[in-house]
């Protein structure tokens, strides 16, 4: 269960932030909010807040004011979907 630590919707997120910028690569605040806004559909006032906690989980690194870099992760919500069922005891 180490890997839903984290959380499936993180995950999902992380795996929106890959499919746009790629691994390691940076986004704009803006561009990371329109993201959360759109498919997560997060509040405007605590969109501040997923950023925090994705940089706890290990899933961002806020760079500075304006650029979010998106960073490794081991587990691909496409290709791992097996590992997820077998974590929650499916």
């Amino acid at each position: 269960m180490e890997h839903l630590k984290i959380g499936l919707l993180y995950v999902s997120l992380h795996n929106q932030l890959r499919k746009k910028v790629g691994m390691d690569k940076t986004i704009s605040r803006k561009d990371f909010f329109c993201i959360i806004g759109k498919h997560f559909l997060v509040p405007k006032n605590l969109r501040p807040v997923i950023i925090k906690e994705m940089e706890n989980r290990k899933l961002i690194n806020h760079l500075n004011s304006d650029q979010i870099e998106v960073l490794e992760y081991d587990l691909d919500l496409e290709t791992d979907t097996n590992k997820f069922y077998k974590d929650v005891g499916l």
